[in-house]
């Protein structure tokens, strides 16, 4: 068995902007504490972008950063591995990689997709949760364009919250600018499913309005309050019994929680972490969880934490900070989210940006957003390569490369 002072489970957003942090705050203070993060994966993936790389607009390595730079020339340490349970009596976690002991552990191992149990759904759906499932999706995608010489196609996104409107928004602005000049003998529709009354319900009355005009005039055709009852190879079938045709359906409906894969039942409350102020776990303070895997109420609420990349974010500087404040015998404040704003793309130039009342439309939000992710990426030359990159973008193609048939690697970290 290994030990380390700090462990990190999970490189989501969350995991990773804990180690990111918490590694400066260690350094500037002279604390001599070792870090090492464990993933699945040898890369850090930001996965609001990832439905921008499933329709070809931004290239893979865009969304993903290999994790063994960020530990290069420190005293931390990255494990690939899979976790296979933690035992906090123990202070102990086991993975495929070992046993690893910690004195502080942070649990960011965020959510899988929830299918709600429909019939069909994952089998038959793509979703955008994951690099490989973003790139695969646009494999699937060009492969039934190239076998379609002249067709007219249905794409069904299930889902009408804010990753379905992304990915209807991306691949209508795909179909329209790019798909209309290189398939030129190929229609593709887009039909955008939701459950609800409206599309992203969390968002401002007068965003609804907006979101619905866009998409409108990008020619999505969106059913609200229509539920799927099954999804089959080719069509999907709504609970009133109407069947649409389906050449690509894809998933992007609901959390499943799965925190009881890795801790004892007592340390778990519908599938999450529950934590206190200060994130911690109210049977262990040297437990702490974040992101999609953690429970915490609103104070004076019954709601949650939103599982959204800007809580992940927060609660993960949060606890770096937390975590030195202990090591230095000071007071710790306690945790409370106030989200800063809310950014959504919708198609290449056009974003909706809220905070608070305000509410921006348009190219100058989605601006904005591309801005806020290179502010998150680490390096200035890397930072440089994806602003030229983008810049050379705006005057080409969509990357339309199948993958899968011709044998390249689209980028050696996700092999």
């Amino acid at each position: 068995m290994t030990k380390t002072d700090i462990l990190i489970l999970g490189a989501g957003i969350g995991g990773y902007e804990t180690f990111r942090t918490l590694a400066k705050l260690l350094k500037r203070h002279r604390l001599k504490k070792i870090i090492t993060i464990i993933d699945r994966n040898n890369y850090f993936t930001f996965t609001p972008m990832l439905h921008e790389a499933a329709a070809g607009a931004v290239e893979p390595q865009h969304c993903a950063i290999p994790l063994r730079e960020l530990t290069e020339k420190t005293p931390h340490r990255f494990i690939k591995a899979e976790i296979k349970g933690i035992d906090p009596s123990k202070k102990q976690v086991q993975t495929s990689a070992g046993t690893i002991g910690y004195d502080t552990c942070v649990v960011a191992l965020g959510s899988a997709i929830n299918f709600f149990n429909i019939p069909g759904a994952e089998q038959y759906a793509h979703n955008v949760r994951t690099l490989r499932s973003a790139l695969r999706l646009h494999d699937a995608f060009i492969a039934l364009l190239e076998t379609s010489p002249a067709a007219n196609l249905n794409l069904i996104i299930v889902g009408g919250g804010f990753t379905g409107v992304e990915v209807a928004g991306q691949l209508a602005d795909f179909i329209k600018k790019d798909i209309a000049l290189l398939y030129p003998d190929i229609t593709v529709k887009i039909h955008l499913i939701e459950s609800g009354s409206i599309l992203a319900k969390s968002m401002p009355h007068k965003v609804h309005k907006k979101i619905a005009a866009r998409l409108k005039a990008m020619s999505v055709t969106v059913h609200l309050r229509s539920r799927v009852q099954a999804v089959k190879k080719e069509a999907i079938q709504l609970e009133n019994g109407k069947e649409i045709k389906s050449d690509l359906t894809i998933w992007t409906s609901g959390f499943k929680n799965f925190a009881q894969c890795y801790l004892p039942q007592q340390y778990c409350e519908a599938g999450r972490i529950p934590v206190t102020s200060y994130l911690c776990h109210e049977k262990d303070n040297s437990l702490f969880a974040i992101g999609d895997i953690m429970l915490r109420r609103e104070p004076g609420s019954e709601i949650p934490y939103p599982q959204l990349a800007e809580a992940a974010h927060k609660e993960g500087m949060y606890i770096a900070k937390a975590i030195v404040r202990r090591a230095k015998s000071q007071k710790i404040k306690p945790f409370v989210f106030r989200p800063t704003g809310t950014l959504m793309p919708i198609g290449n130039w056009y974003g909706v940006l809220t905070i608070g009342k305000f509410c921006l439309f348009g190219p100058l939000a989605w601006w904005i957003r591309r801005t806020v992710y290179l502010l998150f990426i680490p390096g200035i030359l890397r930072k440089l390569k994806i602003v030229t990159d983008w810049t050379l973008h705006c005057f080409g193609f969509h990357h339309t490369l199948l993958v899968e048939s011709t044998g390249l690697e689209v980028i050696d970290i996700t092999s």
